[in-house]
């Protein structure tokens, strides 16, 4: 616009203001969409650090959950291993004098309240996990179990101590 299509110096002078105020509107109305802009994105990153951060607490969470189960199930590990022995001199014994048949399985039923477990392998396949072959025999069906020497057990689920066998081999 020039000069000379106004009438007035005034307006001349009013026109150029506002056309100086919307610049600075525009360009400051620019800015603010650009924080806006800037401020979204670093919220949305906190939003996902958030989400990644607590998933990562829960994981942990039942990590040390599980850890702490798997602690209360075992504890008890060390003093049923030490035990075993008296269960196989109770077995011994009960050869010789079956009074002795009620201590042993009240010792065992308040062993298997805790999870252990009796490995009934006689007259199964040898199965290496479970047994230990200290003898072979020349009967029966190959690769069965024929006769067990010692007890084997497991506290839950894990095999605490193998059973000593003698397997049948053709």
């Amino acid at each position: 616009m020039n000069h000379k299509e106004y009438n007035r110096p005034l307006e001349f002078d009013i026109e150029q203001v506002r056309k100086r105020n919307k610049m600075k509107d525009r360009e400051e109305m620019k800015k603010y969409k650009q924080l806006y802009t800037d401020t979204m994105s670093d919220l949305n990153d906190y939003k996902s650090l958030y989400v990644r951060q607590r998933s990562e607490m829960e994981n942990y969470s039942k990590y040390k959950e599980r850890e702490i189960e798997n602690i209360r199930k075992n504890a008890s590990s060390d003093l049923i291993k030490e035990l075993l022995p008296v269960l196989d001199t109770l077995d011994a014994g009960i050869t010789h004098d079956p009074k002795l048949e009620p201590v042993r399985s009240q010792l065992l039923k308040v062993l298997q309240s805790h999870g252990l477990q009796v490995l009934e392998v006689k007259g199964t396949k040898y199965d290496p996990n479970l047994e230990e072959a200290v003898g072979v025999l020349d009967q029966g069906e190959d690769g069965t179990v024929l006769e067990e020497v010692q007890k084997g057990y497991t506290l839950n689920g894990d095999v605490l101590r193998t059973s000593k066998v003698i397997v049948s081999k053709r």
